[in-house]
């Protein structure tokens, strides 16, 4: 073999060595990719089904009383327990931010601007980051909230829509059934058994 065709059969075998290692590499980052998706997913292996939590305002314990799935940090409102009555979405995500990360949650069910009127200005990109970061694992639900009552008397159904619409474009499930118009939501209305119904359906 002439030196020529040694430096063609060289530069060759260098060429497929070089297309092998480009093709290993990339094949883990697809398979890193795979997994980092799974997690966002929900999928992580550490998540515990049946840890399923409301969190809000005070309408989240009716919320609960009415889901065979879901239910409250704790039967008491506080900074901890991520529900509150009479508070609002930056109380929430200040509450979220301040919680221990828990990759074990499997569902976040947000009920939340009820006593913010449900102004869309508010930093719900923020809240949702929050969660996220939090409970990493878990899919994300939120309940619209309540009005025709107190300030939020002259609120309409478009306006509530406008609100949730923000969650959406953020990756939360917006549940179908609203609390909704009411003088008193803090009574076991009929629609609590419907949104109970509802959240069940979506934890799995």
């Amino acid at each position: 073999m002439t030196k020529t065709q040694w430096w063609i059969v060289g530069g060759v075998g260098a060429l497929v060595i070089a297309i092998v290692t480009i093709l290993v590499i990339k094949g883990k980052k697809t398979n890193m990719n795979t997994k980092d998706n799974d997690s966002d997913n929900g999928t992580d292996k550490n998540v515990d089904k049946n840890k399923n939590y409301i969190i809000g305002d005070s309408q989240s314990p009716i919320i609960d009383r009415n889901s065979k799935k879901a239910s409250l940090i704790n039967k008491t409102g506080s900074e901890q327990s991520l529900w509150k009555g009479g508070m609002g979405l930056g109380w929430l995500k200040s509450a979220v931010e301040n919680y221990k990360v828990s990759t074990d949650v499997n569902t976040i069910i947000i009920n939340i601007g009820t006593n913010g009127k449900f102004n869309v200005k508010n930093d719900i990109k923020g809240l949702v980051s929050a969660i996220k970061d939090k409970f990493p694992n878990a899919k994300l639900l939120a309940v619209k909230g309540s009005w025709g009552w107190g300030g939020n008397a002259n609120v309409t159904t478009n306006d509530v829509n406008k609100y949730y619409d923000i969650f959406k474009k953020y990756g939360v499930k917006v549940l179908g059934n609203a609390i909704g118009k009411t003088t008193n939501p803090h009574k076991n209305l009929p629609i609590y058994a419907k949104i109970g119904q509802e959240i069940d359906k979506n934890i799995t």
